[in-house]
């Protein structure tokens, strides 16, 4: 109803009746669909929930990207299905070309995004969490899982849509929040009602899609404000205690937080040193290591934005292309919008690697601690290993894929990357690469589009489905 609305007031009659239209016909379709199962009794088992988010991922955007081919009179309905897919699963894939979809499009694609993003937040909760699934099996072995605590004893015997309300309340109230505060604060900076509401909407969703006519509004503080949105996609401390062994939590203790301010510090002094050669002046040095941290804090977050004060220049060069790519694979926090391999692997990976070597240079050593607590941390540190494989031989099949399609093998690997990790924006934007989605054969869109779901499903849940006791 939103883009139906801004199509009427707006002037333009056809795009208001296309989303009118379509709205109607979902209600009619889902109510007939809800009478028909009405008093159907389904059994419950853990591979539906995970089938049920296939679906939603895959099959409800065909019934969302009828609009969208409508209105936009370009590409065929694969482009706009394949969009679509980009925009529930917050990606943000270019698959149009920068500036062809009108006013109205933006905005019904960023209140999508912005929607999606909130259910994955849900999803992650009340579907994942008890499935120890998404990064969650690491906060078990710990001795942090949902299943020793109080909550879920309490929710132990829910269905499925029960646990998804309960989890959708909680956190329902946090993310409005979150962005009507950040919406608020860019509207003070920049003046720009527009582009404070849709702005925020995207950055809390990590959806990091460009705005048209919107270019650097609202300046450092912009950004600024934007890079404290997302700090909610690097840890789940900072929106929720359901985890945390004591109500306040300290940073230095969280590790996802402590891994991902090394990570962007070490990449905002590489692109620092890159982007530090010929500048003269304090102020473009100043300007410059702003860009380089905003930069490198967006595509850690999986949102993709680059700072407005970081040299375009240096975005194509080598080094900086293998920054941002290993920032947006490692990817945020677990249960969060971000996409990735997530930041708590990556912390249990290398801890163990620093103990496997201190264990090879002193073989002598007493092992201190627990045995209980080694054993947790092994096989912790087993499951990043399985994760982290899996995640490359992913990446392998896919451009694999679509090199046999007809891409040649850098674009594949671009495409792949950037759908894997749901960062879209990794998507180089020059030299014509804006029409590069549109001009893939139908095999390799809908590769892309699985792709999407599964980098945000993650690896482990598709495996789930081949082996639901896995984690038994």
């Amino acid at each position: 109803m939103i883009p139906s609305l801004h199509g009427f007031i707006s002037g333009d009659s056809h795009k208001g009746r296309s989303f009118f239209y379509a709205v109607l016909l979902g209600l009619f379709g889902l109510t007939f669909l809800r009478f028909s199962l009405q008093g159907t009794v389904f059994p419950v088992h853990r591979r539906a929930q995970l089938w049920s988010l296939i679906a939603f991922f895959l099959g409800f955007p065909a019934l969302l990207a009828i609009p969208l081919y409508e209105v936009s009179g370009t590409g065929q309905f694969i482009d706009a299905y394949l969009d679509i897919v980009s925009t529930v699963t917050t990606t943000g894939l270019p698959v149009f070309a920068p500036g062809s979809l009108s006013e109205t499009l933006v905005i019904w694609r960023v209140s999508l995004g912005w929607a999606s993003g909130f259910l994955i937040w849900v999803f992650a909760w009340s579907i994942f969490a008890p499935l120890n699934l998404g990064g969650f099996e690491h906060l078990s072995a710990c001795g942090e899982a949902m299943t020793q605590s109080r909550t879920a004893r309490r929710s132990g015997g829910r269905l499925p849509a029960e646990k998804f309300w309960r989890e959708a309340l909680r956190l329902g109230p946090v993310y409005l929040w979150i962005t009507l505060a950040a919406a608020l604060m860019l509207l003070i900076v920049s003046g720009d009602p527009s582009y404070a509401i849709l702005r925020a909407m995207a950055t809390i969703a990590t959806f990091g899609i460009e705005i048209p006519g919107h270019t650097g509004a609202g300046g450092i503080t912009g950004e600024g404000i934007l890079a404290v949105v997302m700090l909610f996609a690097l840890s789940r401390s900072t929106f929720s205690t359901v985890f945390a062994r004591a109500r306040k939590w300290r940073v230095t203790e969280d590790r996802e937080l402590r891994m991902a301010a090394g990570l962007v510090l070490f990449a905002s002094l590489v692109l620092i040193a890159q982007g530090a050669q010929g500048l003269e002046g304090l102020r473009p040095r100043l300007e410059l290591i702003w860009g380089a941290f905003f930069t490198s804090l967006s595509f850690l977050t999986t949102t993709g934005l680059t700072s407005d004060y970081f040299p375009s220049g240096i975005v194509n060069l080598d080094p900086v292309e293998i920054i941002l790519v290993g920032l947006a694979m490692i990817g945020g926090g677990v249960a969060t919008t971000a996409g990735g391999i997530k930041l708590l692997r990556i912390f249990i990976l290398a801890g163990h690697s620093r103990a496997e070597v201190n264990r090879l240079i002193t073989p002598s050593q007493v092992m201190s601690g627990q045995i209980e607590s080694r054993s947790h941390d092994h096989h912790s540190a087993m499951l990043a290993c399985v994760f982290l494989v899996l995640f490359i031989l992913v990446l392998g099949a896919i451009t694999l894929a679509l090199t046999v399609s007809g891409s040649p093998v850098k674009e594949a690997l671009y495409l792949t990357l950037a759908t894997v990790t749901n960062t879209g924006p990794l998507l180089p934007t020059g030299g014509g690469a804006q029409t590069l989605v549109m001009a893939l054969p139908t095999q390799a869109k809908l590769t892309l589009a699985a792709a999407m779901v599964l980098g945000r499903l993650e690896v482990l849940a598709i495996l789930a489905l081949l082996n639901p006791d896995i984690y038994r």
